[in-house]
């Protein structure tokens, strides 16, 4: 047997391998397309289907692959079907809610500035690794998205204006008994013209129907004639509740209800009043899949 020809048979085919992978690679016009999953309290899945024009003929394995968030895992992969003369690539991500609830505290906790970090291990041909590490640093102010507003009111036939609600701010305070602190300032407007003391402010806050915190006054104020002051509402968000109303806000299309039914004490020429400022509702729209479909066409025709 000549070994020289055998050799030189391997490495031609070797070449016209190599040559097709590049060909097929370059010339495969691959579409990848992401959707919501199975969603329940506990996990969300996204499935990734992706479509290639021809089958690349490289065998590939991912042992591992897994996205943390402030050092914490939040999603994995849990599902990578792909056959090397197939046309087709199918992944399921898995993001653990529980997690990604407690990653988002401790970002907030440290200031809402943190670490994504993408992990992934696999392999080529069975014995090429691949292994990449990529950390990327955010900075979003997402309290800023947080503003409750009230008009004024008449109570006693129109005599009387109850205060407006201008504007609401929030500040991270930590966390207490499993509850998320945050500190609102609420700016009032008194529209009368002799000063109003404000006693106790309170609220409620509910998303797709589930309370998940309240408010209570730290300190009373007194709003001079015509004129403005701030009251500091301590406010507790109860963490358990949000892996619930995130799976309903997936399976409602990424679209909540969210509602904020706020109370006020005052006294006024000698009378006290308990009244309801308002009863503040919005819907939160998002298109977070929307944006992930983005993403991946933008890495494609990149």
């Amino acid at each position: 047997m000549n070994w020289k020809l055998v050799i030189l048979g391997v490495v031609l085919i070797l070449i016209v391998w190599i040559g097709y992978v590049v060909y097929a690679a370059v010339t495969a016009h691959p579409t990848v397309h992401a959707t919501w999953g199975y969603v329940d309290e506990k996990t969300t899945e996204i499935w990734v289907e992706a479509k290639l024009s021809k089958p690349l003929l490289v065998p590939a394995e991912i042992e591992n692959l897994s996205l943390s968030f402030m050092g914490i895992p939040v999603a994995r992969v849990a599902r990578f079907d792909y056959g090397a003369t197939r046309t087709d690539v199918n992944m399921a991500i898995v993001i653990d809610n529980g997690n990604l609830v407690r990653s988002l505290v401790a970002y907030l906790d440290n200031g809402q500035t943190g670490d994504v970090e993408l992990k992934l291990k696999g392999s080529l041909l069975k014995v090429i690794p691949i292994n990449a590490d990529i950390k990327q640093v955010i900075s979003e102010d997402i309290l800023a998205y947080l503003n409750f507003t009230a008009d004024s009111k008449e109570l006693a036939g129109g005599l009387v204006k109850s205060p407006a609600l201008v504007e609401t701010t929030f500040d991270w305070a930590g966390e207490q008994d499993g509850k998320a602190v945050l500190i609102a300032h609420m700016k009032f407007y008194n529209p009368n013209s002799y000063r109003i003391p404000i006693g106790n402010v309170s609220f409620d806050m509910y998303a797709n129907d589930v309370k998940i915190g309240y408010g209570k006054t730290v300190e009373t104020v007194v709003l001079p004639p015509k004129g403005y002051a701030t009251l500091d509402v301590e406010t507790f968000i109860e963490e358990d509740a949000l892996p619930e109303v995130w799976a309903t806000h997936v399976k409602n299309g990424e679209v909540s209800k969210v509602r904020a039914d706020i109370y006020l004490d005052i006294t006024v020429l000698g009378r006290e009043y308990s009244i309801k400022l308002a009863s503040y509702e919005e819907t939160v729209q998002t298109d977070i899949m929307g944006g992930i479909n983005d993403m991946l066409e933008s890495l494609l025709s990149g």
